[in-house]
């Protein structure tokens, strides 16, 4: 007998209480069934959606997704989506349905899912229902898609991507019909919205299986990301030991240019600080380190020490050959030390050189010679040693 979080035991139990049928379903069915976190939680019922809310009005809900039989409801500080079971008409752009048409039927509803390992179902007792052996593609672990993979796909291009990335996240293995769909449909991929396409690559890289099913992908991959083809697999194949994301994503770029990181990273959408700091990354990991301390604090002040360090570890794994082991030890030492790179680091400001008769530009002037002097060990960063610099200079 499976134990249901308690929110979700009071939606159930509202909706039977009212003389309508409710399960839990999706993928919060099948983490709680692999043992894995999960935090989204969905209800399947046959309440019509003016039902739903008014089964919840006691309740805070959002009704952002009511065309498509969608309530939110807030129970216990977490919203949960109650949706009606349904029936997705023909899809105007491979994405999503012109219309929808509402079932009294859980079995209509779940065979119209993605892949089998989605399309179960839990009622209030903890009773797991199944039209589509999707327990059995669990214990297996199998990503297979629910009914003929070609039209799943053709409904509903995303799933393509969303199968990679549950067998990354799940290390599964796509079973060989869906997976020979993914790669006959992939063109599909192209009528998608880039924000959703980068939203699905993004989780797939925050995978911790991620070479394994992207190596037998590539193809699909490419659609959206052509500098794949261009990776030797020895790189590639060190994908999983880079324990960041932005290690993952700057691994595809390793033999790139700046201006090639830009367009990609602008043709998918992604957050202007995200490509800024792809951007400083490449710069970082390009850089002639010669393990001198001036050196790596003057990297500091242009990029992030963080983002240093992340290139100076993927470089270490990648061409360890060139890593520069003193200009690493030196930069953690610097980071752990807060070193001053900047002049708000310094212990004296404008009004101390006021004070001091200065003037307009001299200030800055001045400012700048303090940061020097200091980052070059000329002075100790204190203001009665700065100060008395000032005077002497």
């Amino acid at each position: 007998m499976i134990k249901l979080p308690e929110q979700a035991l009071i939606v159930l139990n509202e909706l039977e209480m009212n003389g309508y049928e409710a399960y839990l379903v999706g993928g919060f069915v099948r983490d709680f069934i692999l043992g894995r976190e999960t935090h989204d939680i969905d209800c399947a019922t046959n309440a019509l959606p003016d039902e739903i809310e008014r089964v919840f009005s006691h309740y805070k809900q959002s009704q952002i997704g009511k065309d498509h039989g969608t309530i939110g409801v807030k129970v216990n500080h977490d919203w949960i989506e109650i949706t009606t079971y349904r029936l997705d008409d023909e899809t105007k752009d491979h994405r999503r349905p012109k219309s929808v048409t509402f079932t009294p039927s859980l079995k209509e509803d779940v065979v119209r899912r993605d892949f089998t390992i989605n399309a179960l179902a839990i009622n209030q007792k903890g009773e797991i229902i199944d039209y589509v052996n999707g327990q059995e593609d669990i214990k297996s672990r199998i990503i297979r898609c629910v009914g003929n993979p070609e039209l799943r796909f053709y409904e509903d291009s995303l799933r393509i991507l969303r199968g990679i990335r549950f067998a990354c996240q799940l290390n599964f293995e796509i079973e060989k019909n869906t997976l020979e769909a993914m790669h006959k449909q992939s063109y599909l991929l192209n009528a998608l919205a880039v924000e959703r396409i980068y939203q699905e690559f993004k989780l797939m890289l925050d995978s911790n299986n991620i070479f394994t099913h992207i190596i037998y992908t590539k193809d699909i991959i490419s659609v959206f990301l052509p500098e794949i083809n261009d990776l030797e697999l020895s790189i590639l194949n060190k994908i999983d030991q880079c324990d960041t994301w932005l290690k993952r994503y700057s691994l595809f770029f390793i033999n790139k240019d700046e201006e090639s990181i830009r367009v990609r990273c602008n043709h998918l959408k992604m957050p202007k600080k995200l490509i800024k700091d792809c951007v400083d990354f490449h710069y970082s990991y390009k850089h002639e380190y010669n393990g001198q301390e001036i050196d790596i604090k003057r990297m500091m002040q242009s990029y992030p020490s963080t983002i240093i360090l992340e290139a100076l570890e993927l470089k270490r794994l990648i061409e360890p050959d060139n890593f520069n082991k003193n200009s690493y030890e030196l930069l953690k030492k610097m980071i752990h030390e807060n070193v001053v790179v900047s002049i708000k680091d310094l212990k004296i400001d404008g009004n101390d050189l006021i004070a001091l008769n200065y003037k307009g530009k001299a200030i800055q002037e001045k400012l700048n010679e303090c940061l020097e002097a200091v980052m070059l060990n000329k002075v100790e960063n204190t203001k009665e040693e700065l100060l008395k610099w000032v005077n002497l200079t």
